[in-house]
């Protein structure tokens, strides 16, 4: 008798089930709301102000020296220059950089020796589309130059504003 009452239901009841649409919602995402629960010391001040004060570091003195170390070795990255003069004569090298310091103040140059030839490498440029703009502006000036993977120094880090 219970098959009977079973096979009976789920004929009458699942055309139903089936026929219904699953109810599908969509809510945006909406952050958190913080509430900021200010003590009542704080008095007419908005609750969020900044306010001067002190700041007090206290670290381990290996952390110190860590920091220290780091800062007084070099850490040179992969990067780009660009070559403006490669040559024997010392004088002519010499020569070459001056004239680009005093042209360009602002960019790095650096004077190296790999037997038998001396080489002007400037800039120190992070990506190769810096190097092609460095390049593009030099190349009137020294037609000879070209790009070649380096190790750079690092950008200095600009001073508060």
């Amino acid at each position: 008798m219970r098959p009977i009452i079973l096979l009976f239901s789920l004929a009458c009841f699942c055309p139903r089930i089936m026929a219904q649409e699953p109810v599908r919602t969509f809510e945006p995402y909406r952050p958190p709301v913080v509430v900021v629960d200010t003590p009542a010391t704080y008095g007419a001040q908005p609750p969020l102000t900044a306010r001067e004060g002190r700041l007090v570091w206290n670290s381990a003195p290996e952390v110190d020296r860590l920091m220290q170390d780091y800062v007084a070795h070099k850490h040179p990255m992969q990067g780009f220059r660009v070559q403006i003069f490669l040559g024997n004569d010392r004088r002519v090298a010499e020569e070459t950089k001056r004239a680009f310091l005093a042209k360009f103040p602002e960019t790095a140059a650096y004077l190296s020796w790999l037997a038998p030839n001396f080489r002007l490498r400037v800039g120190d440029l992070r990506t190769r589309l810096e190097a092609e703009r460095l390049l593009h502006e030099l190349r009137p000036l020294y037609p000879g130059s070209y790009i070649v993977p380096d190790e750079i120094e690092m950008p200095p880090l600009p001073v508060g504003h």
